[in-house]
């Protein structure tokens, strides 16, 4: 009981900030033309302080020469979610602009900008670095699988070019995590205002990234959502299907708790937010990635206390 308690508690609070960014959305103090800053700051800026703070304060040498199986069971879990979601859509008849955004909900969780706060506030700061180390091999898969699954689906004349390529590999989020690898391993301290700048403008990303993903609520509209074909499955896959997909990994290649609830919970977070814009890119159903994240975003809070019940 006081485990439920407790999940419900931290649950509540990401609810709360989520709710903050939904009213700002309402009271207009955030715009759609806000949007790019929050993009730019959090992927570019804010995201890559947090990856090096956090690497170096919470990984030592010893926990980094084991964080590989994490690595690994991350990308596993990740494809196969992404395989088991291929094989629905195409039982379901999904049209291309659909199944390639339905098999990208059901493969990429909303790892950081969802996930990083649910997991602090579940397991606290010692899960951090677990988070980031999925957060780096979905980025990886992100950049390169999503892209690769809606040139396959495509029906434009949009294919995979060099710049895409690039993007999987020269991202800030990714260059930071190697960055704060380095600095762990070197066992280089760095001068303490750097520290503390670090530290700072990490603790944005939680804060903002929640009112960011409320404000999305928001701009989608709650009346919007509609259960179109296949949205109906897409929460089993991502709160039912994922979980037991990484709990399994787990217990397959003996990893214990805290890393293997940490990586069972962070597999069933909400649909990744940064789908609508790569669905618009590629000229794939954008609508149907927003009903998702919606959706699924408002599932979560009601699903993951119970799912801390059996992991």
């Amino acid at each position: 009981m006081s485990a439920l308690m407790n999940s419900i508690s931290s649950v509540l609070v990401i609810l709360l900030m989520t709710a903050a960014g939904y009213v700002f959305g309402a009271k207009k103090w955030m715009l759609t033309q806000h949007k790019f800053f929050f993009d730019k700051y959090l992927i570019n800026f804010a995201i890559p302080c947090l990856c090096i703070d956090g690497f170096i304060h919470n990984l030592t040498p010893e926990l980094l020469r084991g964080s590989w199986i994490i690595i690994a069971l991350s990308f596993s879990g990740i494809c196969i979610c992404l395989g088991l979601s291929a094989i629905i859509a195409f039982f379901l008849r999904l049209p291309k602009k659909r199944a390639s955004v339905f098999i990208a909900m059901g493969g990429f969780s909303n790892a950081l900008f969802v996930g990083y706060p649910m997991c602090r506030e579940l397991f606290g700061v010692e899960s951090l670095p677990y988070v980031m180390l999925f957060f780096v091999s979905c980025t990886i898969l992100v950049y390169g699988g999503c892209n690769a699954i809606f040139a396959w689906f495509s029906e434009s004349d949009n294919k995979f070019s060099k710049k895409q390529v690039l993007r999987i590999f020269v991202n800030p989020p990714l260059i930071s995590a190697v960055i704060g690898i380095i600095i762990v391993v070197s066992g280089l301290v760095l001068p303490r205002p750097l520290s503390a700048f670090l530290g700072y403008i990490g603790g944005t990303v939680s804060p903002l990234a929640l009112f960011y993903c409320g404000f999305i609520i928001f701009e989608s509209g709650i009346k919007n959502i509609r259960f179109d074909r296949g949205m109906a499955v897409m929460p089993v896959i991502r709160f039912v299907i994922a979980p037991l997909v990484g709990a399994l990994l787990c217990r397959v290649f003996n990893v214990s708790p805290p890393a293997s609830s940490i990586l069972t919970v962070v597999m069933a977070m909400p649909v990744i937010t940064i789908l609508v814009v790569m669905a618009k890119e590629w000229e794939a159903d954008a609508h149907y990635a927003a009903v998702g994240i919606v959706l699924s975003t408002i599932a979560c809070f009601v699903v993951i206390p119970v799912l801390m019940l059996f992991f």
